[in-house]
């Protein structure tokens, strides 16, 4: 049986003041975005990983910066790199734009998938850059793995190895540093047994 745990990078300033990264946006984590990076690896460090994966964004690396200490190496993949959101990326929120993604998220809801912005990508090129990268982790007999990817992608990326429709996507919501537990099979749809779990920093809180 293969195990991924799935986690969100942690906060940057772009996430704070509501501005679209995207897979352009090559951001740092800010102070908070290294604390729960930080809490994260204190509740979950004494799970033994076969590989750490990460996004080509520093603010993955960043966040799972504290697991090179245990001598983990680090493996970028392309496929859990962010959606690309195009002309919406790095840019302060407009009450046109917010009005266009409203629109967006109507169209995939309703299983127009090819829908995206300009010089955007759409939900069905983001899986096909990520796709073979997960046939190879399923093909593999059995391993636990730590991957560290992005809001908009993980809803991708989940939905799929849940053999559902993507536009279904919306349910998968990740917080910064919010943890999801999926369990695959060789040949067959994965089983989620935990969804943006946020615990960590509920133990950072009182501490």
């Amino acid at each position: 049986m293969i195990e991924i745990y799935f986690v969100r990078h942690g906060e940057t300033d772009y996430n704070r003041k509501g501005i679209v990264q995207g897979s352009g946006i090559d951001s740092d984590l800010n102070d908070t975005g290294r604390q729960q990076a930080q809490s994260f690896f204190e509740s979950y460090k004494g799970i033994e990983f076969d590989k750490v994966f990460v996004s080509e964004l520093k603010r993955t690396h960043q966040t799972m910066a504290p697991w090179l200490e245990l001598g983990y190496q680090f493996e970028l993949s392309p496929g859990l790199n962010e959606f690309s959101w195009g002309i919406h990326e790095g840019v302060v929120p407009t009450p046109e734009q917010r009005a266009d993604f409203q629109q967006l998220l109507v169209e995939w809801s309703a299983g127009n998938l090819s829908h995206k912005v300009e010089r955007g990508e759409s939900p069905i090129q983001a899986w096909d850059r990520a796709k073979s990268f997960f046939s190879e982790i399923q093909n593999a007999s059995q391993g636990r793995y730590l991957m560290c990817s992005h809001g908009r992608q993980l809803r991708i990326i989940i939905a799929n190895l849940l053999g559902e429709d993507m536009k279904y996507m919306e349910k998968y919501k990740h917080s910064n540093t919010g943890l999801s537990i999926l369990q695959l099979e060789k040949d067959q749809t994965g089983k989620l047994h935990l969804l943006n779990n946020l615990e960590h920093l509920q133990k950072a809180e009182k501490v």
